[in-house]
């Protein structure tokens, strides 16, 4: 099976935890937001797939497959950008967010810090988004390069399958 190291074990768990949290979020808000407009369960059962695959990502990286070595790094990358322009919104994380965001907007700018654990989804393309973010996920930018450095190391001793 290969050799685990405590990082990849590590964001597993917040792979697998954030993953099962963003699920059971996606069911209950879905649920809410499904007898206002049915058309609601579209994004919801989206954002419930993604949770769903960051769980499967997080168990496979947890055994040491090559799948999950391959796609934590990708999962984590795609946490990265914090992104709000007018009609359109990006952020999503799975067991942590450490961000930093500058927002503009009204004639002011500021900058915001965010600590979550858990899981969230954001994914607009409307009218409703008036604002202007452009943020980093830092933990997810930490996650990404710690492991790509274990596969790296782990490329480099062998250990990995052919």
């Amino acid at each position: 099976m290969g050799q685990y190291t405590r990082t990849t074990r590590f964001f597993a768990v917040m792979l697998v935890g954030g993953g099962i949290a963003g699920i059971a979020i996606a069911a209950i808000v879905g649920i809410t937001l499904i007898q206002q407009n049915g058309l609601f369960i579209i994004p919801m059962a989206a954002l419930a797939v993604l949770f769903a695959w960051a769980t499967f990502i997080g168990m496979r990286l947890w055994q040491g497959m090559p799948y999950g070595r391959k796609w934590a790094p990708v999962l984590f990358a795609s946490q990265i950008p914090v992104l709000a322009l007018p009609g359109f919104k990006y952020q999503w994380f799975t067991g942590a967010e450490l961000g930093v965001a500058m927002q503009f907007g009204g004639g002011s700018s500021r900058l915001g810090f965010s600590a979550n654990l858990g899981a969230n989804g954001q994914f607009f393309l409307g009218t409703d988004v008036t604002e202007f973010a452009v943020g980093v996920n830092l933990f997810a930018v930490v996650a990404l390069v710690l492991l790509v450095r274990s596969n790296i190391s782990f490329k480099a001793n062998g250990l990995a399958a052919a």
